[in-house]
């Protein structure tokens, strides 16, 4: 019998197996999504309704997202925030005035709670 080619026949000790371990790792850390403590990515307004579960309405004001995000998160509104090339999105603003569903724009959020 000859022996089978792969990682399942590979010794755990051996270089290679090391090597196909630290892959798998890998693919799971590229996976892994900011912590609750801050995180800073660019986003949809598609992107939130997926992540917060719930319905954007563009006629809804900035501050309502922020709403829904901060319960999520758990940090307070202040902490969220919107910007389009370098420039903050107001809260009282409405999402159709800066932002449509297919808009990518920075979310931006820290949380002083642990």
């Amino acid at each position: 019998l000859k022996p089978t080619r792969g990682p399942s026949n590979i010794s755990r000790s051996s270089p290679r197996a090391k090597q196909v371990e630290s892959q798998s790792f890998a693919g799971m850390r590229a996976l892994h999504l900011p912590n609750r403590r801050k995180g800073q990515k660019y986003v949809t307004l598609e992107d939130l309704a997926l992540e917060c579960g719930c319905l954007i309405n563009l006629s809804d004001t900035v501050e309502s997202l922020k709403q829904n995000i901060s319960g999520k998160k758990f940090c307070p509104i202040q902490n969220i925030h919107f910007m389009i090339n370098s420039f903050e999105i107001p809260n009282e603003a409405q999402l159709k005035d800066h932002l449509d569903m297919s808009t990518r724009f920075m979310l931006s959020w820290h949380s002083p709670m642990a």
